[in-house]
């Protein structure tokens, strides 16, 4: 993935209200994702986690990813989305209630979804895909808690592979329809903006505090929610390896 430190920030500055990446210190640094509840995205996580835990540099190297033998894309709908972001709205605002008001205002005003497309569209991966969304959601993760600024298409697209090739081995993924994929989706979307936005802005306010609390609350995630140490975890050409 691109600098995303001045990427993202450049991608949401584009957007007509202002302040955007301050919008998000609260939630970037929370321990806990927007839709951490929800059955399908644990499940999912899990079946990542349990295809990434334990791989060697090596082994990663010469193993193929798995053959994905379930799509992961879906049809779209905007009531889904709509959905979504009210509740995005609503976790948002219970972590930053002084600022309620002004966090509304601010996600009815703008495409937070189509920042995360124009941020993403560099490393090949687009909406309408689940493995696209939890690809860029992991990935930043693992640079958040590595404090890594780069990650290059190669590696992002390795990371995709892994992905597709977990969701689509995974009966419970098989299972899903549109509407629970694109909310699934779409919930790590939002995440991805929120605390990207938030690393991001720390990191341009050179705020060391700041960085470090969102790195460790993006490790803690992956600790709690998967028993995944991301730190150490490789980001190779081939994937993630332990």
């Amino acid at each position: 993935m691109r600098h995303f430190f001045a990427a993202l920030l450049i991608a949401l500055a584009a957007l007509p209200a202002p302040a955007a990446a301050q919008d998000f210190p609260s939630i970037g640094s929370q321990y806990v994702d927007f839709g951490a509840s929800m059955m399908s995205v644990g499940q999912m996580n899990n079946v990542i986690g349990n295809t990434v835990r334990g791989r060697s540099v090596d082994r990663t190297a010469r193993t193929a990813p798995p053959r994905s033998a379930v799509g992961t894309r879906y049809r779209a709908s905007p009531v889904v989305s709509r959905r979504v972001g009210a509740q995005f709205a609503d976790f948002v605002v219970r972590a930053d209630p002084p600022n309620a008001d002004r966090l509304r205002s601010f996600l009815r005003q703008n495409d937070l979804l189509g920042a995360w497309a124009k941020h993403v569209a560099v490393d090949g991966l687009q909406r309408g895909d689940v493995a696209d969304a939890m690809t860029a959601y992991w990935v930043q993760n693992w640079q958040i808690a590595n404090r890594v600024a780069f990650a290059s298409r190669a590696q992002v697209q390795a990371v995709r592979a892994q992905i597709s090739g977990a969701l689509g081995g995974s009966p419970a993924f098989a299972r899903l329809g549109d509407a629970a994929r694109q909310e699934m989706a779409e919930t790590f979307m939002l995440n991805f903006v929120a605390q990207g936005a938030a690393f991001s802005d720390a990191m341009a306010r050179r705020d060391a505090g700041a960085t470090s609390r969102l790195s460790d609350a993006a490790a803690a995630r992956f600790r709690k929610d998967m028993n995944l140490d991301l730190r150490r975890l490789r980001l190779t050409n081939a994937g993630f390896a332990g």
